[in-house]
């Protein structure tokens, strides 16, 4: 653990107090998923409500913090540190916001809130900026088994690997500016624009992929 993971470590378990504190006073009845109108669609008891999204993050930071450690290609970690680390720092960071959130629309009136906190406009933002911050670093990404875009064609060449990767890189970066742009839209028009993206650069990446596979053989 270096300082830098020992930070975000802190953080997370910071964004366990508050629902350690307000735990008494809070529902039986969690809101847990909400649909494309912003509607509560989904309640979890109370304690795992209170303590899901954040027993979430904590399990992801020690899974990104140890994959390294049993990569076959764990050597390759060394060459993207960096991008490896800023992608960790982003999860957590939007992970522990998330859990605020359904803490804040649990303890508040939704009905009262200001339409810029509303949780169908803020949760597409934060993905999307999750998609453009995974988009700038996913071409430094070296050849390995756990991070990336992992696909029969790039575990197999390392120059198909470094392709794809430049490509996906572009094209999550644009499928994040489309998903901020359509959140200022109708909660259906948000969700295709979220959604449709990432799903389109899934399809090109595999598909060029596999045709640069095919070329370098």
């Amino acid at each position: 653990m270096k300082r830098s993971d020992w930070f975000l470590l802190s953080l997370i378990l910071i964004s366990f107090i508050p629902s350690i504190l307000l735990y008494p006073k809070l529902p039986n009845q969690i809101p847990m998923h909400w649909n494309l109108a912003g509607e509560v669609d989904r309640y979890g008891d109370k304690l795992y409500g209170a303590f899901f999204s954040q027993g979430l993050n904590l399990f992801l930071f020690f899974l990104l913090l140890f994959t390294p450690k049993i990569d076959p290609r764990k050597e390759n970690y060394l060459k993207f540190h960096k991008a490896y680390t800023i992608l960790r720092w982003a999860m957590g960071i939007i992970f522990v916001i998330i859990s605020q959130l359904i803490l804040m629309y649990t303890v508040y009136d939704m009905k009262n809130m200001p339409s810029y906190l509303d949780i169908s406009f803020v949760i597409p933002i934060l993905v999307s900026m999750l998609f453009i911050i995974i988009g700038n670093y996913l071409g430094k990404i070296q050849h390995n088994y756990f991070v990336g875009i992992r696909n029969p064609w790039t575990l197999s060449n390392e120059k198909v690997w470094y392709k794809t990767h430049r490509l996906g890189g572009k094209l999550f970066v644009l499928s994040g500016v489309l998903g901020i742009i359509g959140a200022f839209f109708s909660s259906y028009v948000t969700f295709l624009m979220l959604i449709g993206p990432i799903l389109i650069t899934v399809v090109i990446t595999t598909v060029y992929s596999y045709l640069q596979f095919r070329k370098e053989r």
